[in-house]
């Protein structure tokens, strides 16, 4: 009996609830860039994670396609201004060329917009970037040679000095967690130095990971950065919520399976 009643006392001492879950360092600051338009992407010209300035290129898509359709387009041209050059000519002694001029007029006109058009579209091909930051993708080689469509993200340009933790708590670990709520991560590479955060924002529904488990995510802040954090390094993040007696810690994982097995 007495052994009983001390576990029932320890049930009843209070603890900090937490929780563990995989993390990466990112920016809170990031433009996305994508795709100015259909094609192939021809070359990248910066590596993954360099810090670009702005105005530097970034990646170029194939121009092969784009330079053929501006040269038909300005034979095109030079055909329209000849005809058109050669019906004004005739206007002057033929009425029947008078009432051509304004049907050749509007085709030469409509040649040099398509032209246009197109040499607009060869400037796009090349993206250089909006403002400084840390082109943040995947190996170039990925990229290279590979056909995209209009608005699809190619690469994340970060803003270094803005980090943040991007956590992905798993659904069966979630716990309550109010804004504020303290966070520890501990990086891989760097086990032995953690870093300090608060949970900025949490995702209101559940996700898919690329590993196949159902995750929220969550925003934390990083106080004091130290110089070994940086942009991708991932780690492992400890989220501190409320406080609740050691059985309600010890039993919520096992009752919760029990219910959703049993329906109870």
């Amino acid at each position: 009996a007495g052994v009983a009643l001390v576990i029932a006392l320890l049930m009843l001492v209070p603890v900090r609830q937490s929780a563990l879950a995989p993390a990466e360092i990112v920016s809170r600051q990031a433009q996305v860039i994508s795709a100015p338009l259909d094609g192939v992407i021809a070359q990248m010209h910066v590596r993954p994670n360099e810090k670009v300035p702005a105005g530097a290129p970034l990646f170029s898509l194939d121009e092969t396609t784009l330079r053929n359709r501006a040269e038909v387009l300005m034979q095109e041209v030079v055909v329209a201004d000849a005809e058109l050059l050669s019906a004004s000519q005739r206007a002057f002694d033929n009425p029947q060329s008078k009432s051509e001029l304004a049907l050749l007029g509007g085709r030469a006109q409509q040649r040099r917009a398509e032209l246009a058009a197109v040499q607009a579209q060869l400037q796009r091909a090349h993206v250089k970037a909006p403002a400084d930051g840390v082109a943040v993708f995947s190996d170039p080689n990925d990229w290279i040679g590979k056909p995209v469509s209009t608005g699809e993200r190619i690469m994340l340009l970060a803003d270094p000095g803005d980090l943040a933790m991007r956590i992905e708590l798993p659904v069966a670990d979630a716990i309550a967690l109010d804004e504020g709520a303290a966070v520890t991560l501990f990086l891989t590479a760097y086990p032995l130095s953690p870093l300090e955060g608060e949970v900025l924002e949490t995702s209101y529904q559940a996700r898919t990971t690329g590993d196949g488990v159902a995750a929220y995510r969550l925003t934390a802040s990083i106080e004091d950065a130290q110089p070994h954090a940086r942009l991708g390094l991932h780690g492992t993040a400890k989220l501190y919520g409320g406080r609740v007696v050691l059985g309600y810690y010890l039993f919520r994982r096992p009752v919760a399976a029990l219910r959703a097995w049993s329906g109870w």
